[in-house]
């Protein structure tokens, strides 16, 4: 059984296309304790959302974030690999009715693909490790998975899903190849908002950058909002490696024209 079959049978009610509250808001005043980038999501999106998607959930203290930020919002939660995903169903219990957790990964296709499973549980991708040079410290591989994919688009479509609030990501360079399997819903912008991890380097073989990322989400008419959390090269703090990055829908991005002067 595939993981869309899977997702059908997890469904005991479908879930209502949710509404967004466009509201002029405001970042911390300065000196204020910085935000986490799930906080300033939701303080952009709305704690009343509804429906989030946590693509890389690893132990489940992403999840377990989401949750307290959007108190009101169901999330959907993927972690392909079978340890992390043990310690994430540990971490979560308790919050079966507002957590779905699958073990598969997002991707651009539905089916199977191979997971590279490194030296640290943090780093496990559906890429193999790139250029040693930029990590932090050594990271190897030691093995592989196989593991269910699925298309964000046919997950969405499986579960009754018409609209997602807050798209979290952290895969390790595979975020492009999960936004092309989501290209349905952002095409209708029904996707209010994408946190992601990015990297400027190539940390992982052939992985898409920051800027193939956001060029990718320029074209459906989504602007980037915030770098969060810039991650710089122990050995040189001239070389940005990688920091988390929210992007914001169209109908977030809206600004008035000027009036003329006379």
């Amino acid at each position: 059984m595939g993981l869309i079959d899977r997702a059908r049978g997890v469904l005991a009610r479908r879930l209502a296309p949710q509404a967004v509250a466009v509201a002029a808001v405001a970042p911390p005043a300065g000196g204020a304790p910085a935000e986490s980038p799930a906080a300033a999501a939701a303080r952009i999106l709305g704690a009343q959302a509804g429906c989030v998607v946590d693509v890389g959930a690893h132990h489940g203290h992403s999840t377990l974030e989401l949750l307290a930020v959007f108190p009101q919002a169901r999330v959907h939660a993927f972690e392909p690999e079978g340890t992390n995903h043990a310690a994430a169903e540990i971490n979560l219990a308790g919050h079966e009715g507002r957590v779905v957790l699958h073990r598969a990964a997002l991707s651009d296709r539905d089916g199977t693909a191979t997971l590279q499973v490194n030296s640290h549980d943090g780093t496990h991708s559906l890429l193999e490790i790139g250029a040693q040079r930029f990590w932090g410290a050594w990271a190897g591989k030691v093995g592989e998975a196989e593991v269910p994919t699925a298309t964000l688009d046919s997950y969405a479509a499986a579960m009754g899903i018409g609209r997602i609030d807050l798209l979290k990501m952290d895969i390790q360079g595979a975020e492009l190849a999960a936004l092309r399997g989501a290209e349905g819903l952002l095409s209708r912008q029904a996707i209010g908002g994408v946190l992601l991890e990015v990297m400027f380097q190539p940390l992982y073989r052939d992985q898409p950058l920051f800027w193939d990322i956001g060029a990718f989400l320029a074209s459906h008419g989504y602007g980037m909002y915030q770098l969060f959390e810039p991650q710089y090269h122990p050995h040189n703090p001239n070389v940005l490696a990688w920091a988390d990055v929210l992007f914001l829908a169209p109908s977030f991005l809206d600004v008035p024209e000027w009036e003329r002067q006379t």
